[in-house]
């Protein structure tokens, strides 16, 4: 049911082509995707725009294989894996000792949020479903390794496939750790050591195709106190998005010089929930453990490390949401009346599948994307070139023209406020 339930939601996505954004190099003009020396030697050890993620390429290459140059077969990939991993939340939250309902109610809200619409409608986000899965399936096992050394060896291998999927799951061992505190009352720090060489040769690995491609950017020209503050905004984002999922979008890229507000706000609320949780740390263990596991599975995309121009995305989300879906499906548990529990969850569950049906439109081309992007980051000169791209290629060239244009003047703006700021003045 939890999987139907989940394929229903997202089957629209099935209808949509490649899209301008990463999809034609990484996919529709990647001739590497294929099974013979070359390609294996490439997706094993070679990147494309600052990845490094073998697992992924091959799952892609053997849509390849299926599919060919049609986009249906590789949205059915995304879909069924992220309708697998939705199951396997379900079986994690049950090990968690959380009841029938809310485990199921836990999956479903982190499936159906339209958080995950991007991740799931979006080709190239094949890294996000495929490493969720993998990682749902090592935290399985790693449940059950608990007890069994069987399943503990399982868990590492898991693990680490999910590591070679997408580079923010090299934070897998430290929720470890705290499954440790939750379900064995202490973390087993010696059981970790095998996972830390692991962890460092993923990260090694993707920093150097970050810098080799040219993604990484520099302290120069985005120093700590930018990326801090970058920290703290991601830490707020995606917990109140999840709460009201509204104005999402393909691209957020807001200057913390020009808007710094939301970024003050951000640190204001992150600091004050962090002093709440020291306060009531003694009362609320779980609060704090799906609060930190939460901040862990979300370091990589908060920006220490900064690659590109986002200061958050929806996708960044696909993990560090599991934990707030499991604190909101023992939220659900604490309601005593079962008919009160069910009529909740049903309706928070309808509320999030009719959002991402909304959600799920602006993946459907070209123009819907880049459209969309420009509404959430007007100032991003960026986006207007990919949308200029998008006119062009639907007949419309005299709106392009006037899209190329302003993109050029917010160009010439943003660099001449970098030469100020690196002046001092």
């Amino acid at each position: 049911m939890i999987f139907a339930g989940v394929v229903a939601v997202f089957l629209p996505a099935l209808r949509f082509p490649f899209l301008n954004w990463d999809d034609r190099v990484n996919i529709v003009e990647n001739v590497l995707l294929r099974f013979d020396g070359p390609g294996l030697s490439f997706m094993l050890t070679g990147n494309r725009l600052g990845h490094w993620q073998p697992l992924s390429w091959l799952s892609l290459a053997l849509d390849r294989a299926v599919w060919g140059a049609e986009p249906l077969g590789y949205h059915l990939t995304a879909v069924l894996l992220h309708a697998a991993a939705a199951v396997l939340l379900f079986f994690l939250a049950r090990a968690l000792k959380l009841g029938a309902l809310p485990s199921a109610f836990a999956a479903l809200l982190w499936a159906f949020h339209p958080l995950r619409v991007e991740s799931v409608a979006w080709v190239t986000e094949r890294r996000d479903v495929l490493s969720g899965a993998v990682a749902l399936g090592a935290a399985l096992a790693y449940v059950r390794g608990l007890v069994d050394p069987v399943w503990r060896r399982r868990a590492f291998v898991l693990t680490v496939l999910a590591m070679t999927a997408k580079v923010f799951a090299i934070v897998l061992p430290a929720v470890w750790l705290l499954l440790d505190l939750r379900l064995a009352g202490a973390p087993r720090w010696r059981e970790k050591l095998p996972y830390v060489p692991a962890a460092l040769g993923v990260l090694a690995l993707n920093i150097a195709a970050q810098q080799g491609s040219g993604a990484s950017v520099s302290f120069a020209n985005f120093g700590l106190t930018h990326r801090l503050a970058q920290a703290f905004y991601g830490l707020a984002f995606y917990p109140w998005k999840t709460l009201i999922p509204t104005g999402l979008a393909p691209l957020y890229e807001y200057s913390i010089l020009l808007e710094p507000r939301p970024f003050t706000v951000a640190a204001a609320c992150v600091s004050t929930f962090a002093f709440f949780l020291a306060l009531t740390r003694s009362r609320a263990d779980g609060l704090v453990q799906a609060s930190l596991a939460y901040a862990v599975l979300l370091l990589p995309a908060l920006g220490l490390f900064k690659s590109g121009r986002m200061i958050a995305a929806d996708r960044w989300s696909y993990l560090p949401a599991i934990p707030l879906a499991l604190l909101a499906g023992a939220a659900l548990g604490r309601i005593r009346d079962a008919r009160a529990a069910r009529a909740v969850a049903a309706f928070v569950l309808l509320a999030l599948a009719l959002a991402s049906r909304r959600q799920l439109p602006v993946w459907s081309s070209d123009t819907a994307l880049w459209t969309r992007a420009v509404e959430a980051s007007p100032m991003s000169y960026f986006a207007l070139e990919r949308l200029a791209e998008a006119e062009d290629a639907a007949g419309r060239p005299g709106e392009a023209a006037g899209r190329r244009a302003h993109a050029a003047a917010l160009r010439r703006f943003v660099a001449d406020l970098s030469v100020r700021v690196r002046a001092g003045l």
